[in-house]
Order: structure tokens, then sequence, then C-alpha cells
């Protein structure tokens, strides 16, 4: 009896054994199941995270690209027939891509050397169509100049300079309106002010480098060498005064070589004398020989 009593509790031992090794097994794959799935839980977030932080990447780029802002400059130079009608054809072409005229004059050299000037500003986007069509106004090969400046960078690191200062802004204006104190006030309103010229200055800097990206910079020089028709008319129809012209340079022509004359004949008169007394004895001289030469055969017979 006392035997089979042992036997019954040594079975009961080994059965709680077994089910406590059971139990601690099962834990153990709890516990490795849960610490799985944490690190899986923590790989899935560094994944996502990562994943974000390049979509934001991604973003800032495509906002980047979105808001680039470049400066376009030209300067051209062509040559035309007439002048004022270039000119005007230039300024209603500028009016119709929604640019404007800022500066024009024109100016008159040298043997009706005509020359003027137009600076206009034009969308970007009708920068490149409007260089060709003023290149279609040249009657030779135009010369020209091209260039560009990138203020993208300059643009995006303001407006983040003009968000975080705003942001500024309305904390100070919180701060200002549960302040108690006088002094409290005072120091806030400074602060207030300052940031408030700081904005304004982003601001303004900001509005400026919108303008000139948006709208493109053009300075266009015209040439242009004709003679006026009034004179060229004048000039050939006019043949009565020039024939007066004439007639008095011919007369003033004669009575100039004949006042020479009189003026060499009597201010060289004593020089003129000798001349001829010189002349009158080699002439009697030339005769006397003569007389004396002997008549020759042929002649006497």
């Amino acid at each position: 009896m006392w035997k089979r009593w042992k036997l019954w509790v040594f079975i009961v031992v080994l059965l709680l054994s077994a089910c406590s090794s059971d139990s601690s097994s099962k834990s153990d794959k709890a516990v490795d199941r849960d610490s799985g799935s944490k690190s899986e839980e923590k790989m899935d977030t560094s994944t996502e995270e990562s994943q974000s932080a390049e979509s934001e990447k991604g973003k800032e780029e495509l906002q980047m690209k979105n808001e680039r802002k470049v400066i376009y400059h030209a300067d051209i130079e062509i040559t035309v027939d007439t002048l004022q009608t270039s000119m005007e054809s230039v300024r209603k072409k500028v009016e119709t891509l929604g640019g404007y005229l800022v500066e024009s004059n024109t100016s008159t050299g040298e043997k009706d050397y005509q020359t003027g000037m137009m600076v206009v500003r034009v969308p970007m986007k009708s920068f490149r169509p409007f260089l060709a069509d003023i290149r279609t106004l040249s009657k030779g090969t135009p010369q020209e100049n091209i260039r560009g400046e990138d203020v993208t960078e300059e643009y995006v690191d303001l407006s983040s300079r003009l968000k975080a200062k705003q942001q500024v802004r309305e904390r100070l204006e919180t701060f200002m309106k549960n302040a108690q104190k006088t002094e409290d006030l005072l120091n806030i309103s400074e602060d207030l002010s300052t940031v408030q010229e700081d904005i304004e200055q982003v601001e303004g800097r900001l509005n400026f480098l919108k303008n000139q990206s948006d709208y493109s910079t053009i300075t266009i020089q015209f040439g242009v060498k004709r003679l006026k028709a009034e004179e060229l008319q004048t000039e050939g129809l006019n043949t009565w005064a020039k024939t007066k012209v004439l007639f008095m340079d011919t007369m003033n022509f004669l009575m100039s070589a004949i006042s020479f004359v009189v003026v060499s004949l009597l201010g060289l008169a004593p020089i003129w004398v000798i001349v001829a007394i010189v002349i009158y004895v080699w002439w009697l001289k030339r005769k006397k020989e003569q007389k004396k030469k002997p008549e020759s055969p042929t002649t006497l017979t």
C-alpha cells in the first residue's frame, strides 16, 4: 500500500513538472513573438520615417523647381529702314504680350544717321518669342547679348525667413495681449516693431525678385541711315538757282583772270620793258645777219 502511494506521488510530480515546462516554453515563445513583433514594428517605423523624409525631400525639390526664379536681361542691336515705324511696331507688340515700356528715346547724328533706344519688360514666358520677333525687324544680322541670374535659392531662403518672422510676430502679439505690466508692454512693443521692420524688408526683397523674374528686361538699339525726302526734292528741282550760281562762278573766274593780267602787266612793267628791249635788240641783230648773207645760186638763176 505504501509503495503504491509513493508511485502515485511520483507520477503526480512528473505531471506537474511536465506542465511547468510546457508553460515556460509557451511563455518563452510568447516572449519571442512579442520581441519579434516589436522589432518588426521598429523596422516598420524606421522605414516609414525614412520614406516620409524622402517624400519631404522630394516635395522640397519639387517646390524649388516650381518656384525657380531666373532674372533674364537681353541687349539687342538692329538696323531698320524707318525708325519711328519700327519703334511703334515694337511698342504695340509689347502691349500685346502684356508687358510695358520703361524708356524710349531717339536722336539724329551726322549725315542724317538716326538712332533710337527702347527698354521694355515682357513676361518671362514670352521672352524668347519676343526676341525672335525683334530679329525679324532687322535688315542685317542683329547683335545680341542674353544673360540670366538664378535667384531661386535666395527666394526660397527669404520665404522661409518670412514665415519664421511672421510666427515670431504672432507670438509677440499674443504676449502683448496677456501682458499686464507697462514695462513688459514697452519691451514687447519694441521687439514687435523690430520684427515688423524685418518682415517689411524681406517682403520688399521678395517682391523685387518676383517682379524681376516674372518680367524679363530687354534693351533694343535701333539704327537707320536715310536722306530726308524734302532735301532730295529741293536739290533735284532747283535748276534756275544752280544756273545762277554757275554763271556767277564763271564771271568771278573771268574777272579774277583779267584782274590778274592787269596787275601782272602794271606791277611787272619794269621787267616787261627790259624783256621788250632784249627782244627788240635780238630781232634787229637777226635782221642784219640775214641781209649780210650772200644769195644762193638757185636764187641768181
